[in-house]
């Protein structure tokens, strides 16, 4: 993957994440459905806003890995995009606290680094 094929899937994916996610959270009832509809999208919009940034920044400042690469940028953004999609969960919930949001970070970040790993052998 390039960076220009990685900003044009990213581009109208992030559109059609936030319509989607505007769409369900003005124009339909709230409902259980309606908030299991809106978290994929939600990661899915999250995620597509910010791997272009994520990439841009990792290839200016020679990040290991993440600047040659757009679709490391990717798998990072996916990781801030289930996070955010897990902490709106959890607060719709009612269970979300700062130690259960800094619990995910350290999880996926954990997962983060296995992944590199595995992939280093």
């Amino acid at each position: 993957m390039t960076g220009r094929v990685l900003w044009a899937i990213s581009l109208p994916a992030a559109v059609l994440g936030w319509a989607g996610v505007v769409i369900l959270t003005w124009a339909v009832p709230p409902t259980p459905l309606a908030y299991a509809a809106v978290l994929p999208l939600l990661a899915l919009a999250v995620t597509m806003t910010l791997a272009p940034p994520v990439w841009t920044v990792a290839s200016r400042y020679h990040w290991a890995g993440v600047g040659e690469r757009p679709a490391l940028a990717l798998r990072v953004a996916t990781w801030v995009g289930l996070w955010v999609a897990a902490c709106v969960g959890l607060r719709l919930a009612g269970v979300l606290d700062g130690v259960i949001a800094l619990a995910l970070v350290v999880v996926l970040s954990l997962i983060e680094m296995f992944l590199r790993q595995v992939a280093r052998r």
